[in-house]
């Protein structure tokens, strides 16, 4: 596949895309924080444009397992090559993050690790057994890879138990073998199908990145199989190119298209719908019926 070279500022951004960076000094906590306890941030890692908002408002989402991927999806900035083992003491390092900057909703998500027999989920598990360990109790919204499709993998992860489980399916189904290598949008779904089979309780999420060359009909239709999987929270977002490695974004979708969007998913039935051109899989809390006052 060859992408283009042109730069990314001769493209001038559309007025929906262009909003106030927030201030250094005001990013400064999270980031130091981070450093502090060795840990990586999806916000950093993927390059997300919201970043800087997050972090201003003491936001993050932890990303484990290391900052290398086994895969190489077309649309990610996330490092991709051999990674190392797992750091045993990532957990409680996770966790004390997480009370120092004093997270009542806790996001974690991971890298794809197809070079672990189990995906990662053993690792997950003592991440969330160490946030489930503070007092207070914060929510936990888990953000995980398809395991390669491994079922006791899933179950591994659910039965630590986290509040809320995400799997993003990113893309229409078309545009799954383009964009994301080594996975399977029928994989995914079933992904999304089997947790609410082995746990009726915990909120599922799935996240969507638009302006990959998907038609309005083939995100309809997506919609309609991510809800039918069971699928409670929905994620829909505008895809920006993270760097020149990546694929050039097809279409700006106005926000306007999203918010038909958004109308068409709460009529199929979603419990949460979050879409605009900057929202992202973890950039807003969702309102978790379980959590702890």
């Amino acid at each position: 596949m060859t992408f283009s070279t042109e730069s990314r500022r001769s493209n001038r951004l559309p007025s929906w895309l262009r909003r106030r960076i927030p201030l250094l000094s005001e990013c400064t906590h999270i980031e130091s924080t981070v450093k502090k306890h060795r840990l990586h941030t999806i916000c950093r890692e993927a390059l997300c444009p919201n970043r800087a908002e997050c972090y201003s408002r003491g936001k993050a989402t932890f990303i484990i397992l290391g900052d290398v991927c086994t895969r190489g999806c077309g649309f990610c900035s996330v490092n991709k090559g051999v990674p190392g083992p797992p750091d045993p003491r990532e957990p409680d390092r996770v966790a004390a993050a997480a009370a120092e900057l004093g997270l009542r909703y806790v996001i974690v998500t991971s890298v794809t690790r197809d070079d672990l027999p189990d995906g990662g989920s053993a690792h997950y598990t003592a991440v969330i057994g160490a946030l489930r360990a503070l007092d207070p109790k914060p929510v936990i919204e888990v953000l995980v890879p398809d395991f390669r499709g491994c079922g006791e993998a899933l179950r591994t992860v659910l039965e630590a138990g986290p509040d809320v489980l995400a799997h993003n399916m990113e893309t229409v189904r078309r545009l799954y073998q383009e964009m994301r290598r080594g996975a399977d949008y029928e994989r995914s779904l079933h992904l999304l199908n089997k947790t609410k089979q082995l746990s009726k309780e915990v909120m599922t999420k799935t996240s969507f990145i638009l302006g990959m060359g998907e038609t309005a009909d083939e995100v309809i239709d997506a919609l309609v199989d991510v809800h039918e999987a069971g699928c409670d929270v929905l994620a829909l977002g505008q895809y920006l190119r993270p760097g020149l490695d990546q694929v050039p974004v097809s279409e700006y979708v106005p926000p306007e298209r999203f918010s038909w969007f958004a109308d068409r998913a709460r009529e199929m039935g979603f419990a949460d719908v979050s879409a605009g051109p900057l929202v992202r899989s973890s950039y807003h809390e969702i309102d978790v019926p379980c959590a702890e006052a």
